[in-house]
């Protein structure tokens, strides 16, 4: 197996139930080992993985996140910040019409719109802060119903989790309207 096969190939089997993972987890990681199969096994891996889950195993959960979501909800804040920043600036210097804010403001969106990384990295901000926070309140399931698959979603409601994963969808909705209004449909200075 490549190298890059083999890695997807462990990353697929954390994806398998801990109780499976427990029982053939040994043995499939020496058939990785010794085998020479790449990427399309790594794949099957994963789907089987999936099968698993749908036969009745433990619930699909981003570990990490589930297991520590102050620190994802704090990630997801220092993210969001500077576009938190320049998006309430922008609001107090332009639509309050403080007029010593709006022109410090206006050389930074100057600065900005010149960086196109920078730029990018503001407009996505709240999208990658949003995910960030809301991901460890989510807990996938696949459980049987009426002898079916059924998909069940429970979410947790931790309000740091909560309020960090509300203000990126403000922050989100003002910078979309933002560039809506301004830029494609001109209106505005």
């Amino acid at each position: 197996m490549s190298r890059l096969g083999r890695i997807a190939a462990r990353l697929a089997i954390r994806a398998y139930p801990a109780a499976w993972r427990r029982r053939y987890g040994a043995e499939i990681h020496d058939l990785i080992d010794e085998s020479d199969s790449s990427l399309p096994d790594a794949a099957d891996l994963a789907r089987a993985a999936v099968r698993e889950h749908v036969a009745g195993g433990e619930p699909m959960r981003i570990a990490p996140a589930y297991r520590h979501p102050v620190p994802f909800a704090i990630a997801a804040a220092a993210i969001l910040a500077p576009t938190l920043a320049m998006v309430a600036l922008s609001l107090i210097g332009h639509e309050l019409g403080v007029a010593a804010v709006g022109t410090v403001v206006d050389g930074w969106l100057r600065w900005v719109d010149r960086v196109r990384p920078v730029d990018l990295a503001l407009v996505i901000a709240p999208l990658v802060a949003f995910m960030l926070a809301v991901l460890p309140l989510l807990d996938l399931r696949v459980e049987r119903m009426d002898g079916a698959p059924a998909v069940a979603v429970r979410l947790r409601a931790l309000t740091a989790n909560l309020l960090i994963g509300a203000l990126a969808l403000l922050v989100g909705a003002a910078l979309v309207w933002h560039i809506l209004v301004e830029s494609v449909l001109r209106v505005g200075p």
